[in-house]
């Protein structure tokens, strides 16, 4: 509206209308306000950490800038693309995208050797698996560790005997000052898996039976059945391994006669497992037996798919997965039907558990046993698929708590050793072994409870007496005390001015 002045008023209406304009204008911002970020941002969902590790001297791993690592993103999909990040670019650093046949401990050194042009590290998973194998393990696992020493059986120390893992190239033991990531998936590939790091598990139980802080005692080991890496014989044979510095002593040497003799006796009717022994000269194979053998002068025997050196050649890497030890599945399945699907490995674990049963029967004081001491495929391959292929299947879910059920994902369990405890992978455990070992007996929820922990009327008759007394007296004594509060509380007085 026009004033005589020459100046413009606005109308009431038109002044409702660009407030309502303005606002539709602010609402289509934050809705769309992200857009600029998802154009620039990836998210990256399912990655697996390299992360840093430490003991008294050393430390291994990566780690991370404290503000955090940018830098531009440059495919490395050969050898000679290396070129560009680490001399010829011109604008360092650079987040590497490695392609998964490249993650070798020879183009790690020379990333690491120009680790200031160097942002981070992105791996993908190479598809197959490297035919050479990759273990980014030492050839001698957790050695310093085991039993083997300068002072005890030292021909056999820092595996001078044979390296058992021969594709070993020591690269996990290694320390990076950029982090390394690898992709899960196909586009962003698969889980880390469980670290076996100087004997941490066997060295805490051994440290616990010898604090008495564990439920059976070191002198209460008779003797010690292992199972090593028994998923990839080559044929039908079973390898039974033992420590020959033991053996020096007489009674060692007889119980693992013992050992061996019932083993051997065990496996005789179970045609796909065919025992061996070896030399007795010939080391242990890092196995958890060593770390006791510190503690104690045991018998024991490791069994395994391997004489020598390790058959896996992709031991505690990124490629050592259920694939790996053969366990695939038709394709076409549904999961319920892979769940149920009984393999190859599952048979030949079956026949290495049915021997190892018998035998553990036989050692506990069975007389004799018969055809009915035999494990089931169904059984393990069932067990296969949940640990190794998929979690969230019917039955984990069938047998877990409504409340853990979430731990379980579509791919494999975690099997990293986490600071909380337990982890997910230990109420799984838990769990099966409660379904499998439990005895199912005929009653219904109501029935299967302990009478005498089954409030009545008269206990909670009592209860609830008892309760209401306790509140009277509290009561009374409450007044009590309030109403001799002057006496029993009494301010102290000034002290009065002194002179001398």
């Amino acid at each position: 509206m026009a004033t005589a002045g020459g100046g413009c008023v606005a109308d009431p209406g038109s002044r409702s209308l660009l407030r309502l304009l303005s606002f539709c204008v602010l609402l289509a911002g934050l809705c769309e306000g992200n857009s600029v970020e998802r154009k620039i941002y990836i998210p990256l969902n399912k990655t697996a950490p390299c992360v840093r590790l430490l003991n008294a001297t050393h430390q291994i791993g990566c780690q991370s800038s404290i503000s955090g690592d940018t830098g531009v993103i440059h495919v490395v999909e050969k050898e000679e693309d290396l070129q560009w990040v680490l001399t010829d670019g011109p604008n360092p650093p650079y987040v590497v995208l490695l392609e998964g046949t490249l993650f070798t401990r020879d183009v790690m050194e020379k990333l690491k050797g120009r680790s200031g042009r160097i942002a981070g590290l992105a791996v993908s998973l190479a598809k197959p698996s490297p035919a050479s194998g990759f273990s980014p393990s030492v050839q001698c696992p957790n050695d310093g560790f085991g039993v083997y020493s300068n002072s005890y059986g030292s021909q056999f120390a820092h595996c001078r005997a044979f390296q058992w893992n021969k594709v070993g190239d020591g690269l996990a033991y290694e320390d990076f000052s950029f982090p390394i990531f690898l992709l899960e998936d196909e586009n962003e590939t698969n889980v880390i898996k469980q670290e076996t790091f100087d004997y941490i598990g066997s060295s805490r139980m051994v440290y616990d039976m010898e604090n008495g802080k564990f439920p059976v005692q070191l002198e209460n080991i008779d003797s010690f059945v292992e199972l090593g890496q028994v998923a990839l014989r080559n044929s039908l044979e079973l390898w039974m391994h033992t420590d020959p510095m033991s053996q020096k002593n007489e009674t060692v040497l007889n119980q693992v006669e013992v050992l061996l003799s019932t083993l051997e006796q065990s496996g005789a009717g179970v045609p796909t497992v065919v025992l061996r022994r070896l030399n007795q000269s010939q080391p242990l194979p890092p196995s958890s037996l060593q770390r006791f053998l510190r503690a104690r002068n045991v018998s024991g025997v490791v069994l395994a798919d391997h004489s020598d050196s390790f058959h896996n050649l992709y031991y505690q890497s990124i490629y050592d997965t259920a694939e790996n030890i053969n366990v695939t599945y038709p394709a076409g399945q549904s999961p319920e039907e892979d769940l149920n699907f009984v393999t190859d490995t599952a048979k030949a674990l079956a026949g290495v558990a049915t021997v190892l049963a018998r035998a553990l029967y036989r050692l506990a004081g069975g007389a004799s046993f018969n055809d009915t001491i035999q494990a089931d495929p169904h059984t393990v391959t069932r067990l296969l698929y949940g640990f190794l292929v998929r979690a969230n299947n019917s039955w984990f879910q069938s047998i877990l708590r409504p409340d853990l059920r979430s731990y379980l994902g579509d791919g494999p369990l975690q099997h990293y050793i986490a600071v909380s405890s337990p982890t997910n992978a230990t109420y799984v455990v838990q769990y099966a072994l409660a379904n499998l070992t439990g005895k199912v007996i005929d009653l219904t929820r109501e029935q299967c409870q302990d009478p005498s922990q089954v409030p009545t009327e008269n206990k909670d008759f009592i209860t609830l007496i008892v309760g209401f007394g306790i509140l009277v007296f509290s009561l009374i004594v409450t007044y009590c005390i309030n109403a001799k509060a002057d006496v029993l509380f009494i301010t102290p007085r000034e002290p009065g001015s002194v002179s001398y």
